[in-house]
């Protein structure tokens, strides 16, 4: 080998050599990129535990509550675990309705004429509707209230936004926990008679906070709207903005207790597949012919079925080189029940003890009483939200009438202490019903809130519950108490 060819030949070893290197370090930068691709897609299911920590590890980003929102969506529409823990707590805190009355005529007027206007019975003040309101805030955690208030008369109608609609709430920069402002973006969707088509369009507004006391009238630009939002949240810390969804915590292990049934079922089914075993003599030939006399002429493609299987109670008859004897699947280690640890954890996170989702067997008399108590407390603290919540929205209801020049309730606003503003009922000492005068002339601080009532056990009943709302000042005005009396007999 002359020294050219030598040299030629190191050069082209040296080269190959930097080749197979930089297709290794590719291969690498192809594998590493693969990983993060892989990353990014389970990245797209966690998309609120991303920003988790972006936003100070206090809250979700509305991208990823909307996620968490849609899931539970679903969950409830689908899966029969989810949709009996929520359907469960609906039924135990509104199952035979509220009842709303005030005592004083007056204030009774307005709040039935509240509760039976029909705008108002659809979002609000009927059961079927309360009833949607239970089951939105398990799912949801957030209801905003939007009240639309005639300025003459003072008459309110309520409604709701979706949630999803709701991208910030703007709270006091000194106080971030008084919220002022809620921005909506949302997609408006007209229908076009001419054409017959949908026309949209994406809009944005502000709505002050129903506590607000002096709005703004513009935001960059953009008029403020006029109705306002009273927001009911659950299931959140006092320094988070929205609440997450009740069943969060249970969705995913309801998931897995689906995906082992299906699982079960599968091996179950492979089970099924073979129900017979026949050994014959003869080889592959005495096998072939076994096949033939037990198979169906329809497996053969004839167009007539010849040699159908045998009816229920057949005697099988055969020489001594033929035996036929069931498939034993006697032993099988895998059973349903052991997917019970799986539902548990979906008792855990609904609060729902695990005899409701269909097994009796598990829950007796003394299981009952001492395991039911956590259930029945949390159902008597969703019944209590709730009579907070008409308690505020029918004192709001009452504070408007006073405020409109056309009202029916006479009053006065006045502040407090605080530079807050109040409503103060006027005087009815001239009142027909000589009951009605004398309790106008006691003495009642504004805003109080009184509640009595028993609540017997899951295995009895619920028992009347009577919650008192009075409004008053410290002159003698009217009282008026607004009673609201839920029976709940289930059993």
């Amino acid at each position: 080998m002359s020294i050219f060819q030598e040299a030629a030949k190191r050069i082209l070893s040296d080269d190959l050599t930097k080749m197979q290197e930089s297709i290794g370090q590719r291969d690498e930068s192809l594998e590493f990129l693969q990983e993060r691709l892989a990353e990014l897609e389970l990245a797209l299911e966690d998309t609120g535990w991303m920003r988790l920590s972006a936003e100070g590890d206090r809250e979700f980003s509305r991208e990823g509550l909307r996620k968490i929102n849609q899931i539970s969506r679903l969950y409830w529409l689908k899966n029969p675990l989810i949709k009996r823990a929520v359907l469960t707590q609906t039924q135990y805190v509104f199952g035979q309705g509220v009842n709303i009355e005030a005592e004083h005529s007056l204030v009774n007027e307005v709040v039935q004429e509240f509760l039976d206007d029909h705008k108002n019975r659809a979002e609000l003040t009927e059961h079927q509707s309360r009833m949607i309101k239970e089951t939105e805030l398990q799912l949801f955690a957030n209801i905003f209230f939007v009240f639309f208030v005639n300025r003459s008369t003072g008459r309110v109608r309520i409604r709701t936004i979706p949630m999803d609609e709701i991208t910030d709430v703007i709270t006091d920069p000194d106080d971030a926990k008084t919220p002022l402002y809620y921005r909506r973006d949302w997609t408006e969707r007209k229908f076009d008679t001419s054409t017959g088509q949908y026309v949209t369009r994406p809009r944005t507004a502000f709505y002050p906070d129903w506590k607000h006391p002096q709005p703004d009238k513009y935001i960059a630009g953009q008029k403020v709207e006029e109705a306002v939002i009273y927001h009911v949240a659950v299931n959140k810390l006092s320094d988070m903005k929205f609440g997450v969804s009740e069943i969060y915590a249970a969705c995913d292990w309801a998931r897995a207790y689906k995906e082992f049934l299906e699982n079960w079922a599968t091996i179950v089914k492979a089970y099924s597949r073979f129900a017979w075993q026949l050994v014959t003599k003869g080889g592959k030939k005495g096998v072939a012919s076994a096949k033939e006399k037990l198979q169906s002429t329809f497996g053969t493609g004839t167009g007539a079925e010849t040699n159908p299987p045998p009816i229920s109670a057949s005697t099988f008859i055969g020489t001594d080189g033929a035996k036929l004897e069931p498939i034993k699947t006697q032993g099988a280690t895998t059973k349903a029940e052991d997917g019970r640890r799986l539902l548990l954890m979906v008792s855990a996170a609904t609060g729902i003890y695990e005899h409701y989702f269909g097994d009796p067997s598990t829950g007796n008399l003394a299981t009952a009483k001492s395991m039911e108590r956590p259930m029945e407390l949390m159902f008597r603290d969703r019944q209590q939200l709730w009579s907070s919540i008409l308690c505020e929205i029918l004192q709001f209801v009452i504070e408007q009438s006073v405020r409109a020049p056309r009202g029916k309730l006479p009053g006065q606003i006045l502040r407090n202490e605080y530079g807050e503003e109040y409503v103060e009922l006027a005087k009815d000492t001239e009142n027909e019903d000589p009951e009605l005068r004398v309790k106008s002339n006691i003495h009642r601080q504004a805003g109080n809130c009184f509640f009595t009532g028993s609540f017997h056990s899951l295995a009895g009943c619920f028992s009347d519950r009577l919650f008192n709302y009075c409004q008053g000042s410290k002159e003698h005005l009217i009282e008026y108490r607004v009673h609201i009396v839920r029976r709940n007999r289930l059993f």
